[in-house]
């Protein structure tokens, strides 16, 4: 019997302390249930989307039930779990304004693609460099090609062998495709890798 009284007086200080202050949420995005326990419906607006009150906002308390207090949030009777908040004596009327606006979490995802330092590292540098007028052929043999790669076919004369431009030789550039040069040769307008030549003025 005392056992018996001793827990409902207990009970009695705990929701009397309760309903003379407020619980103030002290986690980031904080569910409220419609149920005092861990299976309890989550608070949603029309869309289906969970309502979290922001950390640092001081909730009405309305009692307690296990690990849950029961507090009025916009209205409504929910329960916060307890280890996410705590509760405390107001100091004014003012405590259960909402906060400012600075306060409340922000629960949009950070723009997807942002840039990050070792991406800035890795990106190519941005070059102004204009094409040259001409490049000067630094290797011997190099090959010619009819289009800016390495599977272009090679610049052939009329008995099929292919076509070199001396070593140390002025082509004409006209352009720049990738790793190569857009060249003219011989009045052969071609395509010279940039690895075998030098560029000039």
């Amino acid at each position: 019997m005392r056992k018996l009284l001793a827990l409902f007086i207990a009970a009695t200080i705990a929701i009397v302390a309760c309903a003379t202050s407020y619980v103030e949420v002290t986690g980031t995005n904080v569910r409220l249930r419609l149920e005092p326990n861990l299976s309890g419906a989550i608070y949603k607006d029309s869309k289906g989307a969970p309502i979290y009150p922001a950390k640092g906002e001081k909730l009405e308390c309305l009692g307690e039930s296990g690990d849950f207090y029961k507090v009025s949030f916009k209205g409504k009777q929910l329960y916060i779990s307890k280890q996410f908040s705590r509760v405390a004596q107001p100091a004014a009327k003012g405590d259960f304004k909402k906060p400012a606006a600075a306060e409340k979490v922000k629960t949009s995802p950070l723009p997807e693609g942002k840039p990050t330092k070792a991406d800035r590292k890795q990106a190519p540098k941005a070059t102004s460099k204009a094409t040259p007028k001409a490049v000067v052929v630094t290797g011997k043999d190099v090959r010619l090609r009819a289009t800016a790669s390495l599977k272009g076919a090679i610049i052939k004369d009329a008995k099929g062998n292919n076509l070199h431009p001396d070593k140390g030789q002025r082509l004409v550039c006209t352009g720049e495709s990738g790793d190569f040069y857009k060249v003219v040769f011989n009045g052969i307008t071609a395509y010279i890798s940039k690895q075998y030549t030098q560029p000039v003025e």
